[in-house]
Parts: C-alpha cells; sequence; structure tokens
C-alpha cells in the first residue's frame, strides 16, 4: 500500500520537521526546486534544489513542474520561486515517498494525477512567528512569510489538517498511516 504523502503549509508551520521525522523513519524525500539561496543547515540536491530565477523559470517553460502558472510558483513577497517536479509522479504514485508541494494549488494538481495523502499543517501565527524569529530571519523576511502565499489559508480539501501545536511528526506520521489503510 502507497504510504507516499505531500505537505503543505505556510512558513514555519511543521513542513520541514515532519519531512526531517519521515526520512528518519524511511520515507524518500524529494526535494523542491527553488531560486532561494541556499541555508546554512541545507544541502543542495538533497534537501531542496537551489537555482537561479532564470533556469526556474526555463523548466517551468519546458513543463517540468505541476506549478499551473508561473505566479503560482512565485512566493510574491520575497520574489523566488518554488516548483514540485513532475518526476516525482512515479516515486510518489508507487513510493513510500514524501515532498513539500509548494502550494495547496500544486497539491490540487498533484492529487488530480496521483493518488497520493495531502497533508497541510498550520498552527497560529504566534507560534509561526516564534519559529521564524528561531530561525535568525530579518524582520522583513518574517513579515513577508507571515502574510503572503496561498498557503497562509487552510485548504478544507486537504486529506489531512494537522495542527502542529498539537501533534508531534511521530504522531502525524501515524494519522497518515492510519488515513492510508482506509
Amino acid at each position: 500500500m502507497n504510504k507516499s504523502f505531500i505537505v503543505t503549509g505556510a512558513s514555519a508551520s511543521g513542513k520541514t520537521t515532519l519531512i526531517d521525522y519521515a526520512k528518519e523513519i524511511g520515507y524518500k524525500y524529494l526535494p523542491t526546486h527553488t531560486s532561494r539561496k541556499i541555508r546554512d543547515n541545507e544541502i543542495n540536491g538533497i534537501d531542496v534544489i537551489c537555482i537561479s530565477n532564470e533556469e526556474f523559470v526555463d523548466n517551468f517553460n519546458k513543463g517540468l513542474y505541476f506549478e499551473p502558472t508561473l505566479e503560482s510558483a512565485m512566493h510574491k513577497g520575497l520574489s523566488i520561486y518554488y516548483g514540485t517536479p513532475k518526476e516525482w509522479k512515479n516515486e510518489l504514485e508507487y513510493g513510500n515517498s514524501c515532498a513539500i508541494a509548494s502550494s495547496p494549488i500544486t497539491a490540487r494538481y498533484i492529487k488530480k494525477e496521483i493518488q497520493v495523502i495531502w497533508v497541510h499543517l498550520y498552527c497560529s501565527d504566534d507560534e509561526r512567528y516564534k519559529r521564524l524569529k528561531a530561525r535568525g530571519i530579518e524582520e522583513s523576511e518574517i513579515n513577508s512569510r507571515m502574510y503572503s502565499g496561498d498557503s497562509i489559508k487552510i485548504p478544507e480539501d486537504a486529506d489531512l489538517l494537522v495542527d502542529t501545536e498539537k501533534y508531534r511528526p511521530n504522531e502525524i506520521i501515524d494519522i497518515i498511516n492510519k488515513f492510508s489503510l482506509i
């Protein structure tokens, strides 16, 4: 049985924490493409695939991403792109894989093509602010991440909606596993 899942959520909602735990217990992580700079704790090609804006636009024009429009791939407040590679399709459909979709819009497109569990994570704005602040992010970027993007709205059509202030990553994986049995 396929236990693959995609995760969405606003910045600092717990996506990376969930993915890190999933990797620890044997899930294969499929990294997102982005035009942002790599973070100190990331390895390019493993945690994320960092490319230039020009490369991203070229890849998009070649039809390599699930994002339906270039606008839907852009984090407007930061002027960076996030892309969900179509090459994930087989691994998500037939494997024990996990991935971060760039937005609920993209998750909906993925769900049209692949039988995969869509998990949307959320938490309070106060908690998100604390988590972003703990990363050492500048206030201007925190404000942009807090109040922009499609993922700040909770999508009612996700398979699972999970409050990360109430559930730890191991509990979320248990919820995903139970859901996959239905």
